[in-house]
C-alpha cells in the first residue's frame, strides 16, 4: 500500500469519526434539556402543592375567624340578656324600696290600750319621734356637702359604696316627701 492510500484511508476514518462525534454530543444536549424539563416539572408540582397548602390554611383561618366572631356575637347577646334582666330586677327592687319607704312614712293607726309605764321608765326622757336620715348620718352628709366622692365617703365612714348611695337617695326622697 502506498502512502497516498494510507492518507485517504486515514482521512476517511477521520471523516467517519467526525460525523459520529457530533451525534454523540447531540444526545447529551438532549439529555440536559430533558433533565431541565424534569426539574421544571418538579418545581411546578412543588409550587402547586405549596399553593394548595396555603389555600387550605387561608380557608381554615377564615373559618376560625367566622367561628370566633359568632362566639363573640353569642356572648354579646347573652350579656345583653343578662343586663336586661338585671335592669328589670333593679327596677323591681327600686319600686319595692320606694313602697317600703312609703309604708314607713305613712302613719299606722294602732288601737293599743295605753298602760302606765313603770316608774323607772317614766323618769327617762321620751325619745324623739323620728330622726331624719340627715340627722342620723350627719357626718356622711357633711362629707357629701364638702364635695367628697361616694368612694371617699364610704372609705372614711367604713361603709359600702352601695350603702352610701342608698342613704343619699333616701335623703333626696325624704326631702321630696317633705315638700
Amino acid at each position: 500500500m502506498s502512502n497516498w492510500q494510507y492518507i485517504v484511508l486515514l482521512g476517511a476514518v477521520v471523516v467517519v469519526f467526525g460525523l459520529l462525534l457530533p451525534r454523540r454530543k447531540q444526545p447529551a444536549a438532549a439529555q440536559a434539556v430533558n433533565n431541565m424539563e424534569v426539574s421544571l416539572e418538579q418545581f411546578m408540582e412543588n409550587m402547586e402543592q405549596d399553593n394548595r397548602e396555603l389555600t387550605a390554611l387561608i380557608v381554615q383561618s377564615q373559618e376560625e375567624a367566622r367561628a370566633k366572631a359568632q362566639r363573640s356575637e353569642e356572648r354579646l347577646a347573652e350579656l345583653e340578656r343578662k343586663y336586661s334582666a338585671m335592669e328589670q330586677l333593679f327596677e323591681q327592687q327600686k319600686a319595692s324600696a320606694v313602697s317600703v319607704q312609703a309604708a314607713q312614712v305613712m302613719p299606722v293607726k294602732v288601737d293599743v290600750p295605753i298602760t302606765p309605764a313603770p316608774a323607772a321608765l317614766q323618769e327617762e326622757p321620751a325619745p324623739s319621734v323620728k330622726q331624719s336620715i340627715q340627722e342620723r348620718y350627719a357626718d356622711l352628709f357633711a362629707l357629701h356637702q364638702q364635695g367628697k366622692s361616694i368612694e371617699a365617703i364610704a372609705k372614711k365612714m367604713n361603709m359600702n359604696k352601695g350603702e352610701v348611695q342608698l342613704i343619699l337617695q333616701l335623703a333626696k326622697q325624704e326631702e321630696g316627701a317633705r315638700v
